[in-house]
């Protein structure tokens, strides 16, 4: 009797203790959740972000928290806090990082949809620009993904697997964004593809995300495979002005061809986008909407009647990935 009598209190307590738990979880702040990936698929899915999109996400969050890590396993909330808190960056950075910390210390149960989508943006941002490890890049969610765009999510944190991509994103590109602009700059001039030092041009054609997809274009133009570097080449062919001149950020034919980098890509697809490329820079002239219209053109004549060809073609023309 006395057995049973302490089981059943056993059971009791363990009970009380699993629900106290439980209401403790839930009670939780939005960065205690961040730091949990059952916390984020949790919140996600209680905001009508489920299945694939939902998993993606969490994906996303977990790569950001670990590359903006002072170390190698992924921090306490208490240790991002002072991660996020200790970040020193520009006008924008520091928009980003204040919305973000507003939103941190939210109770999980009040965090709307829009909330965790900003908060989760934010700290992607947050990652490619401050980041400390790990071979990722910032892509635009729109191109990369639908579903993740309709619910709102602007970026995503792709992880590079290609050895020469790794290569430039961990050993070669600086780590902090006034030394990346710097390095940007200089390879820039080098290479003969422009001034990017001037303001007015970074700020119109190059966004503070997109500076380090910029600079992987710039890292495997010079430690690329063959096929990157070729590919890269052609990139540069179609960045001409009028005058003739090699201009890769130019207003007056603006493109973002160099973000191509911004995943893995087999050496199949980087032939196709060469000899495309290849044409398109013969085809154009530099004067403005040379180099959209030739791209379009030869894409319209890939196409032909292909149904599903069409339909991929109209995306991308909606989306305009490449071109302003």
């Amino acid at each position: 009797m006395k057995n049973t009598r302490l089981l059943k209190g056993f059971v009791i307590l363990a009970t009380a203790f699993c629900l106290s738990l439980s209401a403790n979880a839930a009670g939780g702040k939005l960065i205690e959740m961040l730091v949990n990936d059952t916390g984020v698929l949790e919140l996600l899915g209680k905001r009508g972000i489920k299945g694939a999109p939902a998993k993606k996400v969490s994906e996303y969050v977990s790569q950001s928290i670990l590359s903006i890590s002072y170390s190698n396993k992924k921090p306490a909330a208490s240790e991002l806090r002072k991660i996020i808190t200790s970040i020193v960056g520009s006008d924008v950075d520091n928009v980003y990082k204040k919305q973000l910390m507003e939103l941190l210390d939210t109770p999980a149960e009040k965090v709307t949809k829009d909330d965790l989508v900003t908060a989760v943006n934010n700290l992607i941002y947050l990652s490619n620009r401050f980041g400390k490890r790990g071979s990722t890049v910032l892509a635009c969610a729109e191109c990369v993904s639908e579903a993740l765009s309709k619910h709102g999510f602007k970026f995503t944190l792709e992880v590079l697997n290609d050895k020469s991509s790794k290569r430039v994103l961990t050993q070669v590109l600086p780590r902090e964004p006034r030394q990346l602009t710097t390095f940007i700059s200089k390879e820039m001039s080098k290479g003969g593809l422009g001034d990017y030092s001037r303001t007015a041009a970074r700020t119109n054609l190059v966004s503070p995300e997109e500076e380090r997809a910029l600079g992987l274009f710039l890292g495997l133009r010079k430690y690329g495979s063959k096929k990157q570097k070729e590919l890269a080449d052609a990139i540069v062919k179609v960045s001409k002005d009028s005058s003739g001149d090699t201009t890769l950020l130019s207003r007056e034919n603006p493109h973002k061809l160099w973000k191509l980098f911004s995943e893995d890509m087999s050496d199949e697809v980087m032939d196709s986008w060469t000899k495309m490329l290849k044409e398109v820079g013969e085809k154009s002239d530099g004067s403005d909407g040379s180099a959209k219209k030739a791209f379009y053109e030869y894409l319209e004549r890939v196409a032909g009647d292909d149904p599903v060809l069409r339909e991929q073609l109209s995306a991308l023309k909606r989306k305009n990935c490449f071109f302003k």
